[in-house]
This record gives C-alpha cells, structure tokens and sequence, in this order.
C-alpha cells in the first residue's frame, strides 16, 4: 500500500475531522479540500486556471427542467434502485423518493449517513469509522466494530456475499461478509501481484460493482479506476492523468463513479469540474455535462481552484440509462437523459 509520512496522516486526518460536518459520499465522497491540501499548485493542474471549454456537439444528455428536492440540509449520500427510486442520506436520515421526484418516506437514523448502500431488506449505512446495518424503516439491525481512528468511510459496494467499504483514512477497501466478519483487505501495494496500491491525496475515494462481476475502484492520486476481484486481484485498469478531455486532471479524480447496465462508466470530477462517460474500457464516449451545465454559468474564470474544489456533485444511474447528479451545494437531485438521435 502506498503510504504517506506520518504527518501528513495526521494533517489529512486533522483536516477531515474539522470538516466532518460537511464529509459525505455515496459510494461516492463530498469533502472539498483547497489545492494545497492536494498538494500541487494551480501551476501544475492543466487546465485549472480557466473552465474547460468542451465542444456541445459532445455533450449527449439534456437536463430534465426541474430538479428534485431533497428535503435534507446537508444531502450527502445518493443511490437509485433500477425502478429509478432514489434513496438519499443526509442529516440523520435516508429520503425515499419516487421517480417522479415526491418524498415517499423519510426514514429517521440514530447516525449521521456519509455513504449508503441498498440491499433487498436492508440498508448498509457508512459512518465516520464503521458500517450501521438498518432496516428499510431505518432501525438499527447491527452495528459493525470501527475500523480504527484513522478510519474515514467514503463508500459501500455489495455483491450477493460481500460487502465492500472505501477507507480513505487508511487507503484501503475492506472485505466484509454479509454479517461483519473481515474477510481481507483489498488494495494493499504488491507489486508481484502488479497492485501499486491506492493514492489518496484527499478523501475523494469511491468503489461500486460492476455488472462484469468485479469490484471497481477508483485511484484518484493515480487517476485511474482498478477492477478487482473478490479475492483482491486486480484484473484491470484505465485512466491516465493530463489535460485532454478524456484525461483526469487535478490532483485526485474521479472523485466519484458509476457504471451503467452495458459496463459503460459516469465519472464526476473536480476542479475542473465534468461528467463524462467512457465505454467498458475506459474509451471516452461523451459528457454529460461541463463546467458551464453544471454550475449555470456561475463558474467563473476568476475563480480559484480552491473554490472549485468546493463545488460536490454524486452521480449514479438507473437501468434505462438515466444519469442523476445529487448536487450537495442546493440539496437537490439533478436528473439527466440521453438526447434523443
């Protein structure tokens, strides 16, 4: 596992821990950190010191014209089931809301959600430090030993036996059964097994499963997504750093993902903040949407990267293909589908 000094352990820490109020993720990270804390200057972060411009002609989603409200303060967390229900954490609750964007149920939580992942009967909810195991009412079915004080969850990922967290305190995802036993850390740096191990400059650290079967896992300081297998072999990867639109830039991205039905990815970036979608392989295909759709035109040239880190946005997708961006800044769910033609 690539390992920092222990210093700067402690500084991310300290500076995860002032900031846990805004902290959050869904299988998917929200806490924005200046470029400092990255650890590089605008100098060298291509195409931060103004918008990235990007040709309409690539852009293949439209923006439904009203966006949903989400009902929390602090929206942190989103999922959506393949009937396009969205499920969003946030405060100390989970909003159930329909696919034509009204509340159905708010279910009331004894914790502060950061991330969340949705089961046939239950919910598998990410704290600062642990998984909470609740019910679809949002009762307490079990609470999980922390994973230590460095520990900071940022995503959860399930396949039909496991359950996978993102650490990104300790740069590490960790195996769990269905019941909370460990079962293996996944990620550690071996280089006979060709796993460099994971780079995480900032807690911007996301994972999901794919419909291949294997658990895919962004490496944001190394600007790539890795797949592995249950076992904690990696079979895959693409993505590579630079200031061409299909590269990652910044210090760490994608900050967060998802993968759609036929394989293809949604990554969310920032600094230069976009949605774009690649194919199985990581060929880019197109956007959703650009700094200028995505900010309504408020994303200035003046702006800092600083600031820009600041602007959090968590996608996912429904099984006809739906892409939703869950806005943290508004609280609200953004809904976005394929032009038609």
């Amino acid at each position: 596992m690539n390992k920092t000094n222990s210093n700067s352990r402690r500084e991310f820490l300290g500076n995860v821990l002032r900031t846990s109020s805004l902290a959050a993720v869904g299988g998917l990270v929200g806490i924005g950190l200046s470029r400092d804390a990255c650890g590089l200057s605008s100098a060298s972060q291509p195409g931060l010191s103004s918008p990235a411009h990007i040709d309409p002609e690539l852009i293949q989603y439209e923006e439904a014209d009203k966006p949903v409200s989400t009902g929390l303060t602090e929206a942190r967390a989103l999922t959506v089931d393949s009937s396009g229900t969205m499920y969003v954490s946030g405060d100390q609750a989970i909003k159930v809301i329909d696919p034509g964007g009204s509340i159905k149920d708010t279910l009331s939580l004894s914790v502060a959600p950061r991330c969340l992942a949705l089961a046939d009967k239950e919910f598998y909810i990410g704290t600062r430090d642990r998984v909470v195991v609740a019910d679809k009412s949002g009762r307490v079915l079990a609470t999980w030993p922390g994973l230590g004080d460095n520990a900071v969850v940022t995503g959860i990922a399930l396949d039909d036996e496991h359950v996978y967290i993102a650490d990104a305190g300790q740069r590490i995802v960790w195996c769990f059964d269905r019941k909370g036993r460990l079962i293996r850390r996944i990620g550690d740096k071996n280089l006979e097994k060709d796993i460099q191990g994971f780079v995480v400059p900032s807690p911007y650290f996301d994972l999901t499963m794919g419909p291949d079967g294997l658990l895919w896992v962004a490496n944001p300081g190394r600007h790539k997504v890795e797949a592995y297998t249950a076992k904690g072999d990696r079979e895959f990867s693409w993505g590579k750093f630079g200031s061409n639109l299909d590269d990652f830039t910044a210090c760490c991205n994608p900050m967060n993902f998802a993968i759609m039905t036929d394989g293809s990815f949604i990554t969310c970036e920032k600094g230069v903040i976009r949605i774009k979608v690649y194919d199985s392989r990581g060929v880019l295909t197109g956007v959703v949407a650009g700094p200028e759709q995505l900010t309504g035109g408020k994303w200035s040239i003046s702006e800092t990267p600083a600031r820009r880190q600041h602007v959090r946005f968590v996608v996912a997708a429904d099984t006809p293909g739906h892409v939703y961006v869950l806005d943290r800044d508004r609280s609200v769910v953004r809904i976005f589908s394929r032009k038609k033609g």
